[in-house]
């Protein structure tokens, strides 16, 4: 992130929203929303001066939750650039951070600001945000403050974390002793998601191994419908988490309940033995799924790309054009386009940069000359050719006549075929040329035809 942000041919433009997008490819006009950070940023250092003299104290939403950060803060300890940015929503304005910024660098009165910006290409990495597990307090996440998600956990192990790198329970601070991870919350569920996030189970592993090193008398326990662990070297690693002492029980619980002692009581179905048992832990820990994240909703919309059943935004092919979208100069990369661990993601990431200095490396585009042509005088303006392009290549004009992108059309042929009044062909492949061909075609096989039919007759 560092190397990213001295590079010379590198513009970061954090703390900002993309608010309009129009243009083809090798000419897309983005217009962005740079919000104010009511800190100048030429003359901000990031020395974190200003964050200790605030009065307020509002909880830490990079800490999710767990700690407290003030009006004015730095995002977090690695962040790029390391900037203060102010909260107006709660700041009250005291000037505190005014009077003792030795930079003079907040700016009270910055207001936001609309950046013009003309694109070659653009690849969209927008990540993933967590199942919204608040919003249905499963396992009552969100009422018994000892249940906690896997990403809260890995703000407790962090060294830089609210706690130091030491997990605590929340509701007294204690050591837990007893501690369950409860897999697939949010995924491969009808009330959740259905597909699987592909991550968790790695991610329960690693951090069941980190807790034991730090408690090694810590009992963990991980209830799992299946444990996935797909990627290179991944099942290995699985199988040596399994020889330190760590639980599994074949077994999602149904239920908890607070004991009278703060611990939590799990009731579970086992699925090995079909019967209803249960444990108490000092700590409930949920494996959480992945969802598509804010920024991957917003620019579908903005931008018109297209969407999965899931969400996430689609690619032309899976398999073959892994990062390539309906318009050509646009990739996506790592979770925008659904679940990923980590060297996936950067795979991904790399072939759409692969893509994109292809791209950019030709002073001229090259277009498949196979597109539509709509005849004017035939249009009747229905929007049917409209409705069904999955490339958003026609639309119909004021006039009420279809009009074709060539640069979007990829020649797929289902206006062709959805017109109604026959008034959209493929160029080389229009409907008189191929009726002149099969009369090419069948032309030999009628002449013979005729001859034999007079020598029968003679």
């Amino acid at each position: 992130m560092v190397n990213a942000s001295k590079h010379p041919n590198i513009t970061l433009m954090t703390y900002s929203d993309i608010v309009q997008f129009t243009g083809v490819t090798g000419e897309f006009y983005v217009t962005v929303r740079k919000n104010p950070r009511y800190v100048d940023e030429r003359k901000c250092t990031g020395c974190g001066l200003c964050t200790t003299k605030c009065p307020i104290r509002v909880p830490d939403s990079f800490n999710r939750g767990i700690g407290e950060r003030s009006a004015i803060y730095i995002p977090f300890p690695q962040a790029v650039p390391k900037l203060a940015v102010m909260d107006k929503s709660v700041c009250i304005e005291c000037k505190n951070c005014e009077r003792i910024c030795p930079a003079e660098a907040i700016a009270f009165d910055q207001e936001q600001e609309l950046i013009e910006l003309k694109i070659g290409a653009i690849v969209i990495a927008t990540g993933w945000d967590e199942y919204p597990i608040l919003q249905t307090n499963e396992y009552n996440y969100g009422i018994y403050p000892d249940v906690i998600t896997q990403i809260e956990l890995e703000r407790l192990l962090s060294p830089i974390g609210p706690t130091g790198g030491h997990v605590h329970r929340i509701s007294d601070g204690n050591t837990p002793k007893n501690i369950a991870m409860i897999q697939c919350v949010g995924s491969r569920s009808l009330r959740g998601n259905p597909y699987c996030s592909a991550v968790c189970c790695n991610v329960a592993l690693k951090n069941a191994q980190l807790l034991k090193q730090e408690y090694p008398q810590t009992n963990i326990t991980i209830f799992y419908i299946d444990i996935r662990t797909w990627d290179k070297g991944n099942e290995e690693y699985y199988r040596n988490i399994r020889g330190q002492n760590i639980n599994f029980i074949k077994g999602k619980p149904g239920d908890i309940k607070l004991n009278d002692d703060g611990t939590m009581r799990l009731y579970f179905d086992t699925s090995l033995e079909s019967d209803v048992v249960y444990i108490d832990f000092d700590l409930v820990i949920l494996s959480t799924g992945i969802v598509p994240s804010r920024g991957t909703i917003e620019l579908s919309e903005i931008m018109g790309l297209s969407k999965g059943p899931n969400g996430f935004l689609t690619e032309i092919h899976g398999c073959l054009k892994p990062v390539e979208t309906k318009d050509n100069g646009i990739y996506i990369c790592g979770c925008a386009a659904g679940p990923k661990n980590i060297p996936y993601s950067v795979t991904s990431a790399l072939g759409a940069a692969s893509k994109v200095a292809t791209l950019l490396s030709n002073d001229i585009l090259r277009q498949e000359l196979i597109i539509a042509e709509v005849d004017d005088n035939l249009c009747v303006g229905c929007h049917r050719c409209e409705k069904v392009c999955d490339f958003d290549a026609i639309t119909v004009n004021d006039d009420q006549i279809a009009v074709v992108d060539e640069l979007k059309c990829k020649g797929c042929g289902a206006c062709v075929t959805s017109c109604p009044a026959r008034a959209i062909d493929l160029k080389y492949y229009r409907d008189s040329q191929l009726e002149e061909e099969i009369k090419g075609i069948a032309d030999p096989f009628y002449s013979i035809s005729n001859v034999s039919h007079e020598k029968i007759q003679n």
